[in-house]
């Protein structure tokens, strides 16, 4: 096991686990953008990108307004 930061919460999650896998096993919004220590992850990257004990993830959901 690893333990990331998500969103400002500590989770222990297993070692290998892609950021695809990670988001999986989460309800989310429609829109939304991955940070993964403070540097923007494009969806092409998502199954690529594999977690690491101490790495910091931000999921933001983006809304609307006027």
């Amino acid at each position: 096991m690893v333990q990331i930061t998500l969103n400002g919460t500590k989770k222990d999650i297993p070692q290998g686990t892609s950021i695809k896998t990670l988001l999986s096993s989460m309800t989310l919004p429609k829109f939304f953008v991955v940070e993964k220590n403070l540097k923007i992850i494009y969806k092409e990257e998502y199954e690529t990108q594999i977690l690491s004990d101490g790495d910091n993830v931000e999921i933001a959901a983006f809304c609307g307004g006027g």
